[in-house]
């Protein structure tokens, strides 16, 4: 690790990457910072490896940043800005929501490391006190944004939907915190890699699976029919008419499809991650671990993605189309 002065910020963490133009520096906090290597004054050597803050020093540094109207709780990964009062009740749900993941991963034989930092939430009163933040700090929210999770920051940002005081049933209104949050945790504890390039259909995928309350909290609940995503199940088969039948390719190859037609990119995405993890949940997991093993800041080309897939699920992509189809066919 080193620490430096830059642009008057003391950051101290680990440099990832650098030219003579410009370094990419995990901070401690978890955060990515990008500056030019001339910008860094005082830089020295702190430490052999990266060491994230603990619980208690996250938490310190983030009642610098934010006012005394929010208060600040914590568990064992998390780190949760929210307002006064019944608020807290996000930061149990939040770490009941990682150890659903992570058991929900290592079940299906995923190794899941411990994340290097605190999980950092930040809990707004209401959607406008959350969208006035985020326009605040450059970032440009659709009309509707329920919550986001930042790759920079790795933080997600969130506003209780529910009442004024929060709600005991608060997953009837959280698909989108769930899904935001299940980025932040795949992202964090090595599902996925948050600085090599991974394909959207897989981070996507993932994300909308944990949706349904059968696979979030699926210690509680055993159904197969809970474990599916009635709503993307619907919008996949409203999309089957006009399906291309080369689509497994395009959707594996490229990221293209979710920037002209989000609906339907989101809909295949969570039909082909349901049914390889419900048909082939070992080998789903070995193709998660060799995407999360590229190297950061490397980008991904077609072919490598194509070669990539085609090694863990075979080489006939049109037969095992088929056999996606004939799966979400059935599905009740």
């Amino acid at each position: 690790m080193m620490t430096a002065h830059v642009n008057g910020k003391q950051l101290e963490g680990q440099p990832l990457t650098w030219t003579d133009r410009q370094m990419f520096l995990l901070g401690r906090d978890g955060q990515l910072y990008e500056f030019a290597p001339k910008a860094a004054k005082d830089s020295h050597k702190t430490g052999k490896r990266f060491r994230g803050y603990t619980i208690g020093e996250m938490r310190n540094r983030l009642r610098e940043e934010f006012n005394s109207t929010f208060e600040i709780s914590t568990t064992a990964h998390f780190v949760v800005v929210h307002p006064r009062g019944e608020w807290s009740a996000w930061a149990q749900r939040l770490e009941s929501l990682f150890r659903s993941f992570t058991h929900s991963m290592q079940v299906r034989g995923f190794s899941i490391r411990q994340p290097q930092v605190p999980l950092v939430a930040i809990v707004f009163r209401s959607q406008n006190d959350y969208y006035r933040y985020a326009s605040a700090n450059g970032t440009p929210l659709q009309p509707g944004t329920l919550g986001h999770y930042d790759p920079q920051s790795n933080r997600i940002f969130l506003f209780d939907a529910t009442t004024s005081k929060g709600n005991s049933d608060w997953s009837a209104n959280a698909e989108t915190i769930i899904h935001e949050a299940t980025h932040q945790t795949a992202y964090n504890v090595g599902v996925h890699r948050r600085f090599a390039e991974q394909p959207r259909w897989l981070v996507e995928g993932l994300a909308t699976m944990f949706e349904a309350r059968g696979v979030w909290d699926g210690r509680s609940v055993y159904q197969k029919s809970d474990r599916i995503n009635r709503g993307r199940l619907n919008d996949f088969r409203a999309y089957l008419d006009t399906r291309p039948s080369q689509m497994l390719t395009h959707l594996i190859a490229s990221d293209q499809l979710f920037r002209i037609h989000p609906g339907a990119a989101y809909a295949n995405a969570w039909a082909t991650s349901f049914f390889l993890c419900e048909t082939q949940p070992q080998a789903y997991s070995r193709y998660l671990a060799r995407v999360a093993a590229r190297k950061p800041f490397t980008t991904y080309p077609a072919k490598a993605r194509l070669l990539d897939f085609m090694s863990i699920f075979g080489k006939d992509l049109d037969q095992l189309d088929a056999q996606l189809l004939r799966f979400i066919a059935k599905l009740k």
